[in-house]
């Protein structure tokens, strides 16, 4: 008689576990009623929302993490903003690395990100006058969508777009929601100089906001070197926070900074990525 083995099959048992608390990192800056950064908030000062419920602030302090800097220039082929991007280059250097987007009329990439100073003047000297480019005003949406994903997929870690333009866009667009949802999910603080009469609509006008970036409008070139000053100022002086997300709460967008120090304004993002 033939005897087979006896098997002994285990299962063995998997326990899902909880993710522990997760810190998350927001980048922001303060300023007093005449427009002068403040420097000295501390914890105390401040409270936290997400999802409209009170986290727990672990730290505060001066931001000095490198940032990634993508610049998108809109300027009809005029050259216009090409002493602005050398102001702002010049003033967050050695600080950042750059990447560089030039709109003709589609978003093309003239420098991948680099923190070579020969390689970001080469890059500077091609934004000179190029001859009349037609304005289409969904690419600058594109190209913005363009910048975020490139952002998100490097795990950036302190990412920011800031967006030159003289024609702005539409108002309406199938593009905006797309583009909105990838600055989001990046992490990224989008900032926009504009020309006056150039449109902000859902990008260029709410992004912005909800990044914790900066709006400013110039009425022309001799305008554009307080313009960069003040943004750039506003990189200069960013706090970090982080604060913690108990392991038990779902991740929420939905993000509020406020402070109890009267007369302080804070620059600061009203959305997160919800991961």
């Amino acid at each position: 008689m033939l005897v087979l083995p006896l098997v002994l099959l285990t299962t063995a048992t998997v326990t899902a576990r909880p993710r522990a608390d997760v810190t998350r990192t927001v980048y922001f800056s303060a300023v007093d009623s005449k427009g002068g950064h403040v420097t000295d908030l501390a914890a105390a000062d401040l409270a936290v929302k997400e999802g409209g419920k009170d986290r727990v602030i672990e730290a505060v302090g001066p931001a000095t993490a490198p940032m990634q800097l993508s610049i998108l220039v809109d300027d009809g082929g005029t050259g216009g903003f090409q002493g602005a991007v050398s102001q702002l280059i010049q003033a967050t250097f050695g600080k950042a690395a750059y990447t560089i987007r030039l709109l003709s009329p589609q978003a093309i990439k003239v420098l991948d990100f680099t923190e070579s100073g020969d390689d970001l003047r080469e890059a500077v000297r091609r934004m000179g006058p190029r001859g009349r480019v037609l304005a289409d005003t969904e690419q600058i949406i594109a190209g913005v969508n363009d910048a975020a994903r490139e952002l998100q997929q490097l795990r950036a870690r302190r990412p920011l777009i800031i967006v030159l333009s003289a024609t702005g866009e539409k108002t309406q667009s199938d593009l905006a929601d797309e583009a909105m949802r990838a600055l989001t999910s990046s992490g990224a603080s989008l900032s926009v100089v504009y020309v006056t009469g150039a449109e902000l609509g859902r990008v260029l006008g709410d992004g912005p906001r909800q990044s914790g970036g900066m709006i400013e409008q110039v009425t022309g070139n001799t305008a554009l070197t307080p313009a960069i000053a003040k943004l750039t100022n506003h990189l200069r002086n960013q706090y970090v926070l982080t604060y913690a997300v108990p392991e038990s709460v779902k991740l929420n967008e939905r993000f509020s900074l406020s402070t109890t120090r009267k007369g302080v304004k804070l620059i600061a993002p009203t959305r997160l990525p919800d991961r």
